[in-house]
């Protein structure tokens, strides 16, 4: 979906940027992601004598089954909740230190579990227009450890954290979830943490790399479940997804080790989730590079994922009904006369009830080209929408495509985070994750 021909170039390159950074950031939406996608890259890198720091975006507070049996309780309260995010805490710290991180190189954001989504797609952009956790209540950090003690739930703090962060630690290689991990809090980290890094033309400045992990890609991966280090973690059988598209770290016998050794400091996750969660610990980790269109030469980004509809029923706004690229399987922008054309191309014939949505977020630089790097971001968003009603003739290709006026282009500068959704009477169905597209 939004893969393709970005992840194949430079690929080998990538790879040995592994052995090179010395300075790594990784970010993680939950206490064990960063252990789950990257535990081995990570002990590997602190083996070497590289220094490793990992953000977490949230506390974990929001697993009402972990908080319940924690709290004995079979309806726990907002303060039971609150208490899980403080244990989930303590064994991150824990689970770093199996890895090799001190705990003084752990930074906990609070921001909060399950609602990072809702904060991207019903722009809670200002503190004075902050989300309201579901789990906890809070409309802010209730964490004495947070980043930003008391941080409002909202998309300016999350941006100006992560983009402290950046400015102060200069990592050369940065870990954030995939754009199409399934998980609403893993894409919506994408979204935010390329947001910052955007806004602070980061890339550009530093030479850094920026790699996704994914942990959700539907209830069929990884195969098989289970502890089984002596097989390969597989790619998801993506629709049309080329295997290249896929960096494969291999870890060595001590990596592997290290990493169940932290797996098992979360033992409020492996109560309910040790297969799953096991299943991570396999004989190498997954990494791909951030998707991205440039506009000269025009680039496609393309589909990766499966067919397997989950169970889970979806909330109707930031969710999706189909795990990633169900539905839509490319996503191509080119330049035309009267301005750019993006086109998202759908697996099969839309429905009448079914419109397409694009959204385009454009990143403000924060500085100056002088000025190398900027702790606080702008506030100011620049945020573009559109929608149209996708074809649905018996022929193939069944097309929405969307022109973007050259007046409409100006306000977004030389860049932009887009991102093309299905929606059937409302719903979301499925999202192609937020693209960057160079102009």
């Amino acid at each position: 979906m939004c893969i393709g021909l970005a992840l194949l170039v430079g690929s080998g390159n990538t790879a040995a940027s592994f052995a090179f950074a010395s300075r790594i950031l990784v970010i993680a939406p939950h206490p064990d992601d960063e252990t789950l996608g990257a535990g081995g890259m990570i002990f590997t890198a602190r083996r070497r004598g590289a220094q490793v720091k990992v953000v977490f975006m949230t506390m974990g507070d929001g697993s009402g089954a972990a908080a319940g049996m924690q709290s004995g309780t079979g309806r726990p309260s907002p303060d039971h909740m609150i208490a899980l995010g403080r244990r989930r805490h303590g064994e991150a710290i824990a689970a770093l230190a199996a890895l090799g991180v001190a705990e003084e190189d752990a930074i906990f954001l609070g921001y909060p579990d399950g609602g990072l989504a809702d904060i991207v797609d019903n722009r809670h952009w200002q503190p004075h227009e902050p989300y309201t956790s579901k789990h906890t209540g809070r409309a802010s950090s209730p964490y004495a450890s947070s980043f930003t003690p008391g941080a409002e739930y909202c998309a300016s703090r999350i941006v100006g954290d992560l983009a402290m962060i950046l400015a102060d630690y200069v990592p050369d290689l940065v870990l954030v979830p995939h754009p199409l991990d399934a998980h609403s809090d893993h894409w919506a980290s994408y979204a935010l943490a390329m947001y910052a890094i955007e806004q602070l033309d980061y890339v550009e400045l530093t030479g850094a790399r920026v790699l996704a992990y994914m942990v959700h890609a539907g209830a069929n991966w990884p195969q098989p479940w289970g502890y089984r280090p002596d097989l390969p973690l597989d790619p998801p059988q993506w629709r049309g997804s080329p295997q290249a598209a896929w960096i494969r770290a291999a870890l060595t016998e001590d990596a592997i080790a290290a990493k169940l050794r932290a797996l098992e400091q979360y033992k409020s996750q492996l109560v309910s989730l040790s297969a799953f969660l096991q299943s991570f610990v396999r004989s190498n980790e997954l990494f791909s590079l951030a998707p991205v269109i440039d506009l000269d030469p025009p680039h496609e980004s393309g589909p990766p994922h499966g067919d397997d509809v989950p169970l889970a029923r979806p909330d109707p706004h930031p969710f999706r009904c189909l795990p990633p690229s169900g539905e839509i399987r490319l996503v191509v922008a080119r330049r035309i006369k009267d301005g750019v054309a993006v086109t998202a191309t759908l697996a099969w014939r839309p429905s009448p009830s079914v419109t397409c949505r694009l959204r385009m977020v454009s990143p403000v630089p924060t500085a100056a080209s002088s000025e190398p790097l900027c702790e606080e971001p702008r506030s100011r968003v620049t945020e573009l929408i559109y929608e149209t009603t996708p074809s649905s003739e018996r022929r193939r290709p069944w097309e929405a495509a969307f022109l973007i006026p050259l007046h409409d282009l100006e306000s977004l500068g030389p860049k932009t985070l887009i991102e093309v959704v299905t929606l059937r009477r409302g719903v979301v169905v499925d999202r192609s994750g937020w693209i960057l597209l160079r102009m």
